[in-house]
Order: structure tokens, then sequence, then C-alpha cells
């Protein structure tokens, strides 16, 4: 089981590798002059990510052809399209939503302790000053009910609530990062 989840996780690094080659190419307003041989270094990787995502059994052998070392940006945006669109279909899971709510339960459930550990210490000692006779160490619990009267939000729209959340604590973390750098030189 540990090797077939390695698997996928290495499938899913190259569909990664293969959108954002496509993506780099579609968006890039450097000439192919200003490459040098760009093309050709894209093309191999190419190559090389098509022969393990065969390897792999992600795509069968022989459904997709490699590409020249000469192929133009073009040709090797449309091939990165093609294969990352057919392994994209190949990595859709079937979700067991009662393990998933158990599994985003217990990885979040020290979030609030994992923020705090990782704050540096003067913005602690805000934090705590700001806090006044709150306890600080107080994680806030938030009871979920099912009342089939009331329309309850979705796993999906909870979810997307919760990256939301996760996003802003990830831009404070880098601001409070960035403030550091800019104090320290």
């Amino acid at each position: 089981m540990s090797n077939e989840h390695e698997s996928q996780k290495e499938i899913r690094r190259i569909l990664r590798l293969l959108e954002t080659t496509a993506r780099i190419v579609e968006t890039s307003v450097i000439s192919s002059e200003d490459l040098c041989d760009g093309e050709e270094l894209c093309a191999r990787q190419f190559n090389n990510a098509l022969t393990l995502l065969t390897d792999l059994e992600a795509v069968p052998d022989g459904l997709f052809e490699p590409l020249e070392t000469d192929a133009s940006f073009g040709d090797i945006c449309f091939a990165c399209h093609q294969v990352a669109a057919y392994v994209k279909e190949g990595c859709i899971d079937d979700f067991d939503f009662d393990h998933m709510k158990k599994t985003i339960g217990d990885e979040l459930k020290d979030v609030s302790e994992v923020v705090r550990q990782s704050m540096p210490s003067f913005l602690k000692d805000m934090w705590s000053g700001q806090t006044g006779e709150e306890d600080v160490n107080t994680a806030e619990t938030v009871e979920v009910t099912s009342d089939e009267d009331a329309e309850a939000p979705s796993v999906e729209q909870r979810i997307g609530k919760l990256e939301g959340q996760m996003e802003t604590v990830v831009e404070i973390l880098q601001e409070i990062r960035t403030q550091q750098q800019n104090n320290g030189t």
C-alpha cells in the first residue's frame, strides 16, 4: 500500500510538472531566441516525464509519442496538456468522507498550537499583551450539529472556508518573516 501511495505521489508531482511547463510556455513573453536551448531542454524533460509515467503505469505504453528534440514550444505545450489531461483523469480519487472528516479533524486539532509555537518571541509577547486576561492556550471549540431542518454548509464549503483561513495564516506568517528580515538588515 505504501508503495502504491508513493507511486501516486510521484504521478501527481509529474502531473504538476507537465501543467507548469505548459503554463510557462503559454504565458512566457520571452522570445525563443532568448531561451537558447530551452525547447530542446523542455522536450527532453517531457520525454523523461512520459517515460516515468509509462513505467508507473499511469499511461499505457505507446499511447503518447515522445517529442523530437527540435520540437517547438507549441508542440511541447500541446503534448504536456494532452498527457496531463489523461493522467488527471486517472488521479481522481474516491473519497471516504467519514475518513476525510476524521483525518482533517486530527490534522487540524493542534493548528493553533503549531502556529503559536512558530511565532517569534516578540510576537508571542505582543499577543499575550493584547489578550489581557484571556487564556491564550484555550482552544476555540465549535459544536457541529446536524439539523436536517437547517441548511448546514457542505463539506466542500467547510473545506473551502478552512483553506481560506489557512491562506490567511500563511500570509500573516510571511509578513512577519518579511518584517523580521527587514528589521534584521
